[in-house]
């Protein structure tokens, strides 16, 4: 067909309008060979008349070979039919534009987007023109498009945030995400329909500060917020906000994008962690921290016209609970105290579980000191009330050391300082009693803190001994048994009396290692004696109270008896009377081991407590120490004689051994040999002896 065009041009080349048209034709020609898209024609039958050269690229066929097709090989067998659907509509005259695969010559389909027009040539159809364009890679691009669309759109919609955008220039919601609902409880429609809905469902108390700082959006500052939201539900929620302007070229605000994130569950856990971290977990009082920035804060803002007051209390005996019952049960009564302590002050007064048994009290606004007695003595009076747990009836006692400012302090380190140093003065003086700081105090405590720490060292230095008291029998004027009795020198402090440092040990409980070193120190001592060919005697050690509490003292003391080889009936325990009788049910079963074991066990101080016969009779206890206050009496208090005699008359009923300690005088040693006590102890007879100087007492007549 090009070539009758052809022709037919430059027949008419000899005028004007002939060289017009050849112009134009070329022109065509240009375009038409040029053209990007796969520009071809075909003759009514389907066949390729004329072919450009992108439709080689396109197609992977030449030009020549082209001409030698139809269309029908382009094409998937089950698209032929829609094929010639689109090239008949063209050839009667209609213009189509489709897409469809095509294959390539190398087999590959490919996207081809189609326009077929028809040709006319004297008003008459001959054939159909097609332009082709491959949109593959198009078709791809789009497909990841709305692929990542699509990704956007879930994660859009899955996402616990809400998204949301607004105009400014129209007050509309351009955007809001369906997680809006699940943190409001409202549909989106609520803040589509109204753009100030979502300041109608702020808390009233937050709305001001939201409103105040969200001005700063005009500025072109991006505003991060914290705020809580009353949900659908009317619950109270925490939300973050996030909300960053968009400005215009003519910076102008245009809109306002955001993010909305409920952070409620964030919230409770830093509350938690905040309660945890100046509380305490087990009382929900506050905790040492907390009283310490109250107790700055209350400095910090004192009057004049008031004191600030701070006690520091401390309950006593407390450990022994912990010891014989377990830590679940001094727990319980630690929670009770807690809330006995809470109902005894006003609202505006602070009390902290410090640790342990030990609390602290602040408070803030007291007129005088005498003020602070009834307040005190109201705490002494609550505490020591009954309290009856799991069947066991419990009656503790507290000591109160209190410290005042301006009085006493300037600073809460110094305050707490010196409540802690006076409440261990009332310890001293008696437990269950309250004492005010005093200057003198500070020396006092500073002497106990030096001498426990010079104590927990002790051992290791060898600075603890064990010397010996006889214990004589009259009758044979020989020495029967012997009292351990330890000393404690120290290097820089010399001679440390018993009566000093065996209630230190006590209260920080170093009398543990302590007792246990002196009771395997005298067991080996009087294994050495044996050895060494002595008369077996008996060797008494004194057992505390913390000490006989304690779970693992009964295979401490087997365990010794095994590792020195002392004969148990060798070994004689003495308790104090009130710890006998302290909790004497409890103490049945550790007796009664002891005794199983072969131990001999001794009432040590007798009259001084509380003893009950029937106990006495129950533990089958073997002897009873005439406490030595009885004994100074004698000759001199007639009254006291009649207790001693009573004793002795006692004992011999019960069958109980007596030995009398204190013995200094001889008219002591007549009056208890003329009632019937042969066993005796005291300077009268021997001073406490260094281990070396003990030896020339064996065998000698006293």
């Amino acid at each position: 067909m090009i070539k009758l065009v052809n022709i037919e041009v430059r027949e008419m080349g000899k005028n004007g309008l002939a060289n017009e048209l050849l112009s134009l034709y070329e022109m065509y020609r240009s375009i038409f060979e040029n053209h990007p898209d796969a520009c071809y024609a075909f003759d009514l039958q389907g066949n390729f008349m004329m072919a450009n050269q992108s439709c080689e690229r396109i197609f992977g066929y030449s030009r020549e070979e082209l001409l030698t097709m139809t269309f029908v090989p382009f094409f998937k067998e089950e698209d032929v039919n829609t094929a010639f659907r689109y090239f008949t509509s063209a050839a009667n005259g209609n213009q189509e534009v489709v897409e469809m695969k095509v294959r390539h010559k190398n087999g590959h389909f490919m996207d081809l987007n189609i326009t077929l027009v028809p040709i006319f040539i004297d008003h008459k159809i001959q054939g159909v023109i097609g332009i082709g364009r491959d949109v593959s890679e198009q078709n791809l691009t789009q497909k990841e498009l709305i692929s990542s669309k699509n990704q956007l759109q879930n994660i859009f919609n899955s996402l616990d945030a809400c998204f949301w955008s607004h105009d400014v220039v129209t007050n509309t919601k351009a955007i809001i995400s369906p997680a809006c609902e699940k943190i409001y409880g409202y549909s989106q429609h609520f803040f589509i329909s109204d753009p100030l809905f979502w300041i109608k469902v702020i808390h009233p108390d937050d709305k001001d500060k939201v409103q105040k700082y969200r001005q700063r959006i005009y500025t072109g500052e991006s505003v991060k917020q914290e705020y809580r939201i009353i949900h659908a539900t009317g619950q109270i929620k925490w939300v973050s906000d996030h909300t960053i302007p968009v400005f215009n070229e003519r910076a102008e605000l245009i809109r306002l994008d955001g993010l909305v994130s409920d952070i409620t569950q964030r919230k409770v856990a830093e509350e938690q962690l905040y309660f945890m971290a100046f509380h305490d977990v087990l009382t929900g009082l506050p905790n040492r921290r907390m009283y310490r920035n109250k107790l700055d804060k209350a400095l910090a803002n004192a009057q004049d016209k008031y004191k600030v007051v701070v006690m520091y209390l401390d309950l006593d005996r407390f450990k022994y609970v912990n010891d014989s019952l377990g830590h679940m049960m001094g727990d319980r009564l630690l929670q009770i105290v807690a809330d006995r302590l809470k109902a005894c002050l006003d609202e505006e007064d602070t009390i902290s579980r410090q640790g342990g048994d030990e609390f602290t009290i602040l408070l803030n606004k007291v007129a005088s000191l005498e003020h602070i007695y009834p307040i005190a003595n109201k705490i002494l009076d609550t505490i020591v009330q009954p309290i009856r747990l799991d069947h066991h009836e419990f009656i503790l006692t507290t000591s109160v050391g209190v410290s005042v400012y301006p009085d006493h302090g300037q600073d809460s380190h110094t305050l707490i300082k010196q409540a802690d140093q006076a409440m261990y003065l009332a310890k001293e003086h008696g437990k269950n009693n309250f004492k005010l700081y005093e200057p003198d105090i500070t020396t006092i405590s500073s002497r106990k803190w030096i001498l426990e720490q010079s104590l927990r060292k002790a051992m290791k230095n060898d600075e603890l001994s064990l010397h010996y008291q006889p214990i004589v029998d009259l009758r044979r004027g020989s020495m029967i048994g012997l009292e351990a009795l330890v000393r404690w020198h120290q290097s820089e402090l010399g001679y440390i009396p018993p009566t000093e440092f065996i209630p230190i040990a006590e209260e920080c409980g170093l009398i543990i290692p302590i007792g246990e070193w002196i009771l395997r120190s005298a067991c080996m001592q009087n294994k050495l004696w044996q050895k060494k060919g002595y008369h077996p005697i008996f060797v008494s050690v004194n057992i505390s109270a913390r000490q006989f509490e304690n779970a693992n003292f009964v295979p401490m003391v087997e365990s010794i008896l095994s590792e020195t080889r002392l004969e148990p009936q060798y070994l004689k325990l003495e308790i104090t009377e009130s710890t006998a009788m302290s909790s004497a049910e409890d103490m049945i079963k550790r007796l009664e081991k002891l005794q199983a074991l072969g131990v001999h066990l001794s009432i040590d101080d007798f009259g001084t407590g509380y003893s009950s016969l029937s106990y006495l009779k129950k533990f089958q206890i073997g002897t009873l120490k005439i406490d030595q206050s009885f004994i100074k009496d004698i000759n001199i208090d007639p009254n006291q004689e009649a207790i001693i005699n009573a004793i002795v008359a006692m004992a011999k009923n019960l069958r109980i051994h007596v030995i009398a300690e204190g013995v200094e005088l001889l008219q002591q040693v007549e009056f208890l040999k003329n009632i019937g006590c042969y066993d005796m102890q005291g300077y009268f007879f021997s001073k406490p002896l260094a281990t070396e100087h003990v030896e020339r007492l064996f065998g000698k007549k006293l």
